[in-house]
């Protein structure tokens, strides 16, 4: 037996029909199956319709863009009783608008049933991988990175698409040629060393007090860290800056 496929995929402006298959569900009908052979069929493609829009809207009211939704066909032994009002959305897993998600449909009509189906949703993005391997410990340099555009099946909150907020960053283990970076995967690159002499800067509104300290720990820009005062001999803590010197309070 062979079932028709569909797929929609749309940005934000437009939307148009291709020939790719998708994955469904269908977990419950809600109207006993002879009342529903009784009734006119309603036609599977409005069904799947219904679906395919409330993924895409869902997705790309998230800022997504090149949204694509697949979603497989219904069975066609399956004849749910034509709806006489318009078809409902339901969401059992709200939230989640990309990789696979259930969509419902739901007739809430004189003859009530409720189809659940479901989707692959895909958005393309664009975002900085590497242009060749990089061991643990490289500082990532402009010279490593190229934007490409990546379709994505996961809306990772970790995942960096922005260029410039890798750049100086440090990886936290080895990745291949190609690999997209995710902040999970590199740090601040560690700018003060245990033992380390370091700049203590205190005061401000245009006027500063500039010292010497010793670093009582390792530190990255943006840790806190206790430096010794090295005239005072008194122990402070601060934050460190992107120069490597230390700002306390």
């Amino acid at each position: 037996m062979t079932h028709s496929r569909f797929a929609f995929t749309r940005s934000r402006s437009t939307a148009v029909h291709s020939g790719l298959t998708v994955a469904a569900l269908i977990i419950a009908l809600g109207a006993p199956a002879a009342v529903a052979a009784a009734q006119a069929v309603h036609p599977h493609s409005d069904i799947l319709a219904t679906a395919e829009m409330a993924a895409l809207d869902a997705a790309l009211a998230e800022g997504l863009d090149e949204v694509e939704v697949r979603v497989r066909p219904l069975d066609r032994r399956l004849k749910p009783a034509q709806c006489d009002v318009p078809l409902e959305i339901v969401r059992p897993h709200a939230g989640r608008v990309l990789g696979p998600v259930s969509y419902g449909v739901s007739c809430a009509g004189t003859v009530p049933w409720t189809l659940y189906l479901r989707a692959d949703v895909s958005a393309a993005v664009e975002l900085p991988v590497l242009r060749k391997p990089l061991p643990r410990g490289a500082i990532i340099s402009e010279a490593d990175l190229e934007v490409t555009r990546r379709r994505i099946t996961q809306r990772a909150a970790d995942l960096i698409l922005d260029k410039e907020l890798a750049v100086g960053m440090e990886l936290t283990r080895p990745l291949p040629a190609g690999a997209s970076l995710r902040y999970g995967q590199v740090d601040h690159p560690e700018l003060v060393s245990r033992g380390q002499t370091v700049t203590l800067v205190a005061g401000g509104g245009g006027l500063e007090v500039r010292m010497q300290g010793k670093a009582m720990g390792s530190g990255a820009q943006g840790d806190r860290l206790v430096v010794t005062n090295l005239r005072s001999g008194r122990r402070v803590e601060g934050v460190i800056l992107a120069d490597g010197s230390v700002r306390i309070p």
